[in-house]
């Protein structure tokens, strides 16, 4: 096993956490074809190794800063953390920064590129077994592809508002960022391609119902916006992503597929009501063909987000299905 690479020392009031550049094994060759010009893999490990291991993933915005440290916010602090359902105390929670790296010029990079990178990742870190992959929107459809294609290697599966397949509503709207950033990249105007493209995504994973009771009920124009437009506009002037990683991200969630009876791990699927992206009917479609799989719908009005936003509604359902499986 290769040394830790430590980047930062935590505190006493914080579990004890290292961040890991893992090498990926020469001539790893992405599904495309593709080979990466930065063949490595992010990772942070929050906890002990010799305790049971989770690997843990959110939505294409996220990354290894998954509970709060020093000098980061953790992008699932209300679930990740000391007392909290994914306890660093009970678990060694391995969280990783998706592929692509800053600066990479392979374009093509599929979810099973990213479980392929997780799984070489692992053997650098001396982990034989997870005992799950908690994955959440594009997180969850990287572990549906991890189990899939590594079923020995996990003992128990929880896929959060991801499905095996994306749904043709999520694709026509990613389409259509995809389409906004190329052209603001050929007109010289790529960040603010990616602030529309943003604003686009942002309606997306929010229900109607909470735009509905967020906003007034009298939306109408006052002079050339509107409450709910600035709102918009101003998740997106304050959002940072490289140009090139959103197409690539994008692409790869509109590319995933994902042999659902190719999973053999116990499964925990949880839904949100009002998910345009993965409705309901797709998670419990997924949990039917799964051959051990439980299915939970939690009530939500803040759609996709709701991994995010409904914290207290569904970190005892992680935690209870994680406990249970322990061996």
């Amino acid at each position: 096993m290769s040394a830790f690479i430590l980047k930062e020392t935590p505190s006493e009031a914080q579990c004890c956490w290292t961040d890991v550049t893992a090498p990926l094994p020469a001539g790893f060759a992405l599904e495309s074809g593709e080979f990466l010009s930065k063949p490595y893999l992010r990772l942070r490990v929050h906890g002990d190794l010799r305790q049971p291991a989770l690997a843990v993933a959110g939505g294409i915005s996220a990354g290894r800063a998954i509970a709060d440290t020093q000098t980061e916010k953790g992008w699932w602090r209300d679930v990740a953390g000391s007392g909290r359902s994914l306890d660093p105390e009970t678990f060694c929670i391995v969280s990783f920064d998706f592929l692509p790296n800053d600066g990479e010029t392979a374009r093509r990079i599929t979810t099973l590129d990213q479980a392929r990178a997780l799984d070489a990742a692992l053997d650098h870190l001396g982990v034989e077994r997870l005992h799950a992959f908690v994955g959440a929107s594009y997180g969850g459809m990287a572990a549906l592809s991890f189990a899939a294609a590594f079923p020995s290697r996990i003992q128990c599966l929880v896929s959060l508002c991801a499905a095996e397949k994306p749904h043709p509503f999520g694709t026509a709207l990613r389409g259509v960022q995809r389409r906004i950033i190329e052209f603001a990249i050929e007109s010289g105007r790529a960040g603010e391609g990616v602030s529309l493209a943003r604003q686009l995504a942002m309606a997306s994973y929010r229900s109607p119902k909470e735009f509905e009771s967020r906003f007034a009920a009298d939306n109408r124009l006052q002079g050339e916006t509107s409450e709910v437009c600035d709102y918009l506009t101003a998740r997106g002037s304050v959002y940072q992503m490289n140009p090139q990683r959103y197409l690539t991200l994008s692409h790869s969630i509109d590319s995933h597929w994902v042999e659902l009876d190719r999973i053999a791990a116990p499964t925990l699927f949880i839904a949100a009501q009002g998910d345009q992206l993965a409705p309901p009917s797709d998670i419990r479609r997924c949990a039917s063909a799964v051959a051990r799989a439980r299915y939970v719908e939690i009530a939500s009005s803040y759609g996709h987000d709701a991994f995010l936003k409904e914290s207290a509604a569904i970190g005892p359902f992680i935690q209870k299905f994680l406990t249970e499986n322990l061996k």
